[in-house]
């Protein structure tokens, strides 16, 4: 591998939120990537990952208020100064798209507001929440997350990006949504899917607007942009990031029929599946599903929809169930999952799709965001000492990637 993806934690280097900078985080942070470049890595850093400090949710209620936006910008700057000379890749938030709904339309994500017992996709509850509002919270928070996302490209092009030589861009959650029929209404809902969940965060950089659907369907709880936004958001991107892992089946379904509280969610006005016709879109569980195509159709449609605009892919990868060490390492099913995605990836890319580079996920086990230790995704075994042990997929990316192999060539070694 020549990159190595990482994230910096915002509360390490502005503990209070902004004010004054912790010179121990910056330091650390120049170890790490130095280190990084000492082994031949490029790195590419993200700032956000869901992770701002709890201080500005305190004083202000975080995303929700527009002074995240000034903070935000403030930390962006202190991290292109501190570590840009060295960092060529930025990324400003991991999957803002995914978050704005989860942690504003539900309870799974902090800070876990939302009206309470909103019935929505797959019959699921999306939870009791004590505070919050599904139908407006969430579309309030993307406006400013896409705005600060807008204001540290700003100061990144004008004070840093001509002396650093760097870009800049973000990373989108994107599971791909495929009709569940042929029929009309079923596109049509797929459609929508994708302007909720991508074209709500692209459309305003790329068309100066939200997606019409979301301006239908949403009306007035829309935010809406000054003509200087949009100025600045324009073309604010100088790649696009895309972590795309899985895909469900869409079809139309009016929540509203049933229900009078309004949900993001079921603005869609798409529900989903995993199944059609009683057989899964793909391997696996629990609606997490390995689907190889899904990536070609997640490039395809940045192809068609976006001009082809150049995409890292900076997720892809597969977590399971952690049982035992012995078990753990011969990961047949994740050597299949890098196989049968990156074929497709390729195909795409050899058809003319703008991808520059992709990240597996992930390179160790980690704490798993809301799961813990009870799933794993490294490539390599991580126990409970911190002693790293390759999985048979490590070994499988050591043979594809050395010179004289070929993914082919790797699909035919098993």
């Amino acid at each position: 591998m020549d990159s190595y993806r990482l994230s910096l934690a915002w509360s390490r280097i502005y503990p209070n939120g902004s004010g004054e900078v912790n010179q121990a985080a910056i330091d650390h942070y120049n170890k790490v990537i130095d280190d990084v470049l000492s082994l031949g890595l490029i790195p590419m850093v993200t700032l956000w990952t869901q992770d701002h400090p709890q201080v500005l949710e305190d004083l202000y209620g975080g995303a929700l208020n527009d002074q995240f936006i000034t903070d935000f910008v403030q930390y962006a700057d202190t991290c292109f100064e501190a570590f840009g000379d060295r960092v060529k890749y930025w990324v400003t938030f991991d999957e803002p798209n995914d978050w704005a709904g989860l942690a504003y339309s539900t309870i799974q994500n902090p800070p876990g507001r939302c009206t309470p017992n909103v019935i929505g996709q797959m019959a699921m509850n999306y939870g009791a929440c004590s505070d919050g509002d599904s139908g407006t919270e969430p579309y309030i928070v993307g406006h400013n997350l896409l705005l600060a996302h807008a204001g540290a490209v700003d100061v990144y092009r004008s004070k840093y990006q001509a002396t650093q030589n760097g870009s800049i861009g973000y990373a989108l959650w994107f599971r791909w949504i495929e009709p569940l029929t042929n029929t009309s209404a079923d596109i049509a809902a797929a459609k929508r899917a994708n302007d909720f969940l991508m074209g709500w965060f692209l459309d305003p950089i790329f068309y100066g607007k939200y997606p019409d659907s979301m301006q239908e369907l949403v009306g007035s709880r829309l935010p809406s942009f000054t003509a200087e936004q949009i100025a600045q958001l324009n073309g604010s991107l100088d790649f696009i990031g895309l972590n795309i892992q899985t895909a469900l089946y869409g079809f139309e379904t009016d929540f509203y029929v049933t229900q009078n509280k309004t949900c993001y969610y079921l603005d869609w006005r798409t529900d989903v599946t995993g199944y059609r016709d009683g057989i899964a879109i793909g391997e696996g569980t629990n609606n997490d599903f390995a689907v190889p195509w899904c990536i070609r159709s997640a490039v395809d449609y940045i192809k068609e929809y976006y001009n082809n605009f150049p995409m890292f892919i900076t997720q892809t990868g597969i977590a399971y169930t952690f049982n035992s060490s012995e078990d753990t390492l011969n990961d047949e099913a994740r050597v299949k999952y890098f196989e049968t995605y990156y074929t497709e990836l390729l195909a795409a890319i050899r058809d003319g799709a703008n991808v520059k580079g992709v990240y597996a996920w992930s390179l160790l086990d980690g704490f798993e965001y809301n799961l813990g230790l009870g799933i794993r995704a490294g490539i390599f075994y991580v126990d409970d000492e911190y002693n790293r042990y390759p999985r048979k997929s490590a070994l499988w990316f050591k043979e594809m990637l050395s010179s004289n192999t070929t993914v082919v060539d790797t699909l035919q070694l098993n």
